[in-house]
């Protein structure tokens, strides 16, 4: 194997990353499928209209959390110790096995699970059509809500990616336990750079009554802007090359 990366390995490796998910993805796909006629009939049967807030409170939920348990599926075989030994003698480097991972599960999930949203939603609407006051309407759902869930899920992504790699038993389990300790560490970080960058102002507040809401207050509206920067940071780029660290790691 070229010790250059390379485009068409990282082609074939998502070629035969769907190949081997086929089934699942096709089952999951239905599944979905079904649990978004029956959301969408019931809002359309609630006041004759799909609206694109009706659209996104459904797909988010199911955008963010299908999306997640895809992600551990990619590296399943990478985790069974009767077939990993195929599995990394495979011709790809780590670059290459994580840069197909992440095409899988963000871009080419992504682009996938809308248009098979958008689809379900429109035919829907065509069934939707046989309720009294019912009109076939073409629904937008590219809004500002549909781009905040998808930024979402890139930025947290890479840690679940990471979680895929690192973990051979609980994996789902321990991942979201490391979330909850990143966010926690992210929500100290926060308060303490608060405090020390206002120590007059918070110096202020411990003499009143309302000491435990003021500064928690200020520190949110103070450092939301660096606080997303940072939680972005941490679950998005060092996350990604953690786990192409560990996946490294595992090569070896």
């Amino acid at each position: 194997m070229s010790p250059q990366f390379s485009l068409i390995r990282v082609k074939n490796s998502i070629f035969r990353d769907l190949i081997l998910l086929k089934k699942g993805i096709f089952t999951a796909l239905a599944t979905t499928g079904v649990l978004f006629l029956i959301a969408f009939l019931y809002h359309l049967r609630s006041d004759q209209h799909l609206s694109a807030a009706d659209f996104n409170s459904i797909f988010s939920k199911i955008y963010v959390t299908l999306g997640l348990l895809f992600t551990f599926s990619v590296f399943k075989e990478a985790q069974d110790q009767g077939a990993n030994h195929l599995y990394f003698t495979l011709p790809l480097s780590p670059l290459e096995r994580i840069t197909s991972a992440w095409l899988t599960t963000t871009i080419l999930y992504t682009l996938t699970f809308t248009f098979f949203a958008f689809m379900v939603a429109q035919l829907s609407i065509l069934a939707g059509s046989v309720f009294p006051k019912t009109k076939m309407h073409a629904l937008n759902i590219f809004t500002a809500d549909y781009f905040s869930v998808v930024k979402l899920y890139f930025i947290i992504q890479p840690l679940f990616l990471f979680g895929a790699i690192a973990y051979r038993r609980n994996r789902i389990g321990k991942t979201l336990l490391l979330v909850l300790l990143i966010l926690l560490g992210l929500a100290i970080f926060n308060f303490i750079l608060c405090s020390t960058l206002n120590v007059g102002i918070y110096d202020s507040m411990v003499s009143e009554e309302s000491f435990g809401a003021d500064p928690f207050e200020l520190a949110v509206n103070d450092f939301s802007t660096a606080g997303k920067w940072v939680f972005g940071i941490v679950m998005g780029p060092l996350m990604l090359l953690a786990a192409y660290f560990k996946l490294t790691e595992k090569e070896v």
